[in-house]
């Protein structure tokens, strides 16, 4: 019976994680701006956090950084979770504000206590890195499997990781597949390149495909090169076309081992083919503006 009791207590606590998330969220109209605005005057911790991220964004308000951080300190001294996990993740990553890993660590901390998978991520990031903490890959991992068991993705990951590699965990490859599959299944492309990776050592070229093209929609370069690699032949059947297609993908988002073998490909194909792949990459590109996009930002820096 407590078991039971322990499980309804732990779903209303990530219900109301969860509900406090959507309706943290600066409202659009007039209207429902001024209603946030009075319960906030009134003490609302939900209605001050919300108003913290209206000043965040400048909406209805000039922004304000020093007021944002000032209504989320009032919400967080209440004990309410989303608040203490945007302050954590202001002193985390110094917005707007020197960082101030001390501070962030006690805020996280509280939000993750209370079950924020975020503030859950978060704290494993700390630990991985040392940051405010020594680092910890045993209380990385733990709060990485937190929050991976909410399904955040990223902890996921990075639980998967910790699997494969023994880091802070008995070294369990079957157990990080399974991780690596729930963050792939979710569109996580750094757990899909893994699987793809995985597949493609064991010689199963259809998941292999599947998962470097999953990854690679997101506009992973490093699934570009592989898929480009896989079509080369080897272990799995050749096609040239495909392999110049992706390896000039992966040229063009940065990777200049892809640009290199694209350009070696190409010479040996006719110019037929290289003027067929030169329409599918741009199609390609334009079919994925958010990859696009990405590709623009690699090509700043």
């Amino acid at each position: 019976m407590k078991a039971i009791r322990s499980f309804v207590l732990s779903a209303m606590v990530m219900a109301g994680v969860a509900h406090a998330q959507q309706k943290n969220a600066c409202p659009r109209e007039v209207a429902e701006f001024a209603a946030v605005q009075q319960r906030a005057d009134a003490n609302d911790a939900a209605a001050q956090t919300t108003l913290a991220s209206c000043y965040d964004l400048g909406m209805h308000v000039a922004p304000n950084g020093k007021e944002s951080i000032r209504l989320l300190s009032e919400a967080a001294n209440q004990g309410y979770a989303p608040a203490e996990y945007e302050l954590g993740r202001i002193y985390l990553y110094g917005r707007g504000i020197p960082a101030d890993y001390a501070k962030a660590l006690v805020w996280e901390q509280k939000a993750a206590e209370q079950g924020d998978p975020r503030a859950q991520r978060d704290l494993a990031f700390m630990y991985e890195r040392g940051l405010g903490v020594p680092a910890d890959p045993a209380r990385a991992a733990e709060w990485n499997r937190k929050a991976a068991a909410q399904g955040n993705t990223e902890a996921q990951l990075q639980l998967a990781r910790a699997l494969d590699q023994g880091s802070g965990v008995n070294k369990n490859p079957d157990e990080a597949r399974r991780w690596y599959a729930k963050a792939a299944g979710a569109e996580q492309p750094a757990a899909q390149l893994a699987l793809a990776r995985k597949s493609l050592a064991e010689g199963n070229c259809p998941k292999a495909i599947h998962w470097f093209e999953e990854a690679a929609e997101h506009g992973n370069p490093e699934a570009m090169l592989g898929l480009g690699t896989l079509y080369k032949g080897g272990k799995c059947p050749r096609n040239s076309e495909r392999s110049l297609l992706w390896l000039t993908l992966g040229g063009r988002f940065g990777i200049q081992q892809s640009r290199a073998e694209a350009e070696k490909l190409a010479n040996s194909l006719p110019n037929s083919t290289r003027t067929r792949v030169k329409s599918q990459v741009e199609a390609w590109i334009k079919a994925h503006p958010g990859a696009e996009k990405e590709e623009d930002e690699e090509e700043e820096h």
